[in-house]
């Protein structure tokens, strides 16, 4: 079975499973009532869409993905559910994320500004020290909202040159470094209101400071960003071996990977391939349950416990391994 064949068989069954058609367009469902799931799962059922249009040449399911969005708006952002009011940084900044990749593999202008508008809100969740905060009202700043939001701030200014992206990136990754960055050369989580640092590592923290360092890289050409990009997807590759990131949720694998394949697209990343290849040929021999098809047997991770938001993330890597080489920069 090809990587193509793949995809298209882990998409179908993610949309068989896991969305239904509403009145308001598609809906991505979680846990055994069938409810609604919130945005932050969305965004990676989008991400996801988004990376297959490549591969099928159709970005009409990726544009009705984008269309579902529309319950959760509020302002410049979306909320956790529909009618909710409190926003999250990180939620945005992956949506954004998204909407930049699309443009980049279709042109499309309206794609452009849905990101740029969605950064408007993300930026203004970064304190005056360069931290992005968690959510509204909150004082939490995490790499989880930081480093994506840089590297949305990163992505803008490449397409067209943004000065008040670029400040925000360079104080958002001043502030990663100073704040979260442990002796080990990997990055803690956050950051709470009392000052304190949780150390814990996640892959998808990893993963977002990568990438952003990596876009860093290409707006500078600073060796010292490239080398901080490598630096941390090494260590990040040391230290997620084996069964540390088959119990990791494969959603939080899917955002690690998916920045250290745009990384390897500029300067090689020893070992990443034969990381990638390992897990996702384990995922398909040995994680799929007989009863439901689905990605959740053989001791793999899992984030809530609902099966739709790992399910995305799979999708989204076993697309991207199937993607050309030369059109794995445009991963965001």
């Amino acid at each position: 079975m090809t990587a193509l064949d793949r995809a298209v068989e882990a998409w179908d069954l993610f949309r068989r499973s896991c969305v239904r058609e509403g009145p308001d367009g598609l809906t991505m469902l979680e846990g055994p009532k069938a409810r609604r799931a919130p945005v932050w799962p969305y965004s990676q059922a989008l991400a996801a869409a988004v990376d297959m249009a490549l591969l099928t040449g159709d970005r009409s399911e990726a544009d009705r993905w984008v269309a579902g969005l529309a319950p959760y708006a509020r302002g410049d952002g979306y909320t956790p559910m529909p009618g909710q009011r409190r926003r999250y940084y990180d939620d945005n900044a992956w949506i954004g994320l998204a909407m930049t990749q699309l443009h980049l593999q279709t042109g499309d202008a309206g794609a452009l500004e849905h990101a740029r508008r969605v950064f408007r809100f993300v930026a203004q969740g970064q304190d005056a020290d360069g931290g992005v905060r968690w959510v509204e009202g909150r004082r939490s700043r995490n790499t989880c909202s930081t480093a994506p939001a840089a590297a949305q701030a990163l992505r803008l200014d490449l397409i067209e040159r943004d000065e008040d992206a670029e400040a925000f990136a360079d104080r958002a990754l001043r502030w990663l470094h100073r704040e979260l960055r442990l002796a080990s050369g990997l990055f803690g989580d956050h950051v709470d209101r009392f000052g304190r640092i949780d150390r814990t590592i996640w892959s998808y923290n990893q993963g977002s400071v990568a990438g952003a360092f990596t876009l860093s890289y290409r707006r500078s050409n600073d060796d010292h960003d490239l080398q901080d990009a490598m630096h941390t997807a090494l260590d990040s590759l040391r230290h997620f071996d084996g069964e540390r990131a088959w119990r990791h949720p494969p959603v939080f694998n899917a955002v690690w990977f998916r920045n250290l394949l745009a990384l390897d697209a500029i300067s090689a990343v020893p070992g990443l391939h034969d990381a990638l290849d390992h897990y996702l040929d384990r995922v398909w021999r040995t994680a799929r349950d007989p009863a439901t098809g689905l990605f959740t047997d053989g001791g793999i991770g899992s984030y809530d416990g609902t099966p739709a938001i790992d399910q995305a993330g799979l999708v989204q890597l076993f697309a991207l391994r199937a993607w050309p080489p030369d059109r794995l920069q445009d991963v965001c």
